[in-house]
């Protein structure tokens, strides 16, 4: 690691306007600029963002099938008359 990488995540690391997301992906990159841990298994690093889009995955296919008429089963309809 160059002293510019370690200082660069060291301001970053204060910053107070920094929310949440933009830390985890600050940390995350920082962490895989390291010889060592890129060496490990990181996949755990991005599991957040795959449970985001596959979530956005599910929501797509159901607006999909609602929006033909018989791809829905009885109990997945949503009746907004009760």
């Amino acid at each position: 690691m160059t002293k510019t990488q370690v200082g660069t995540f060291v301001d970053g690391m204060f910053d107070l306007k920094m929310d949440l997301p933009t830390f985890k992906l600050h940390l995350r990159d920082f962490l895989i600029q390291l010889k060592e841990f890129s060496l490990e298994d990181n996949s755990g690093l991005y599991s957040e963002e795959q449970d985001m889009e596959a979530q956005q995955r599910e929501e797509m296919a159901a607006v999909q099938r609602s929006a033909v008429p018989g791809l829905l089963k009885p109990s997945e309809i949503i009746d907004n008359d009760l």
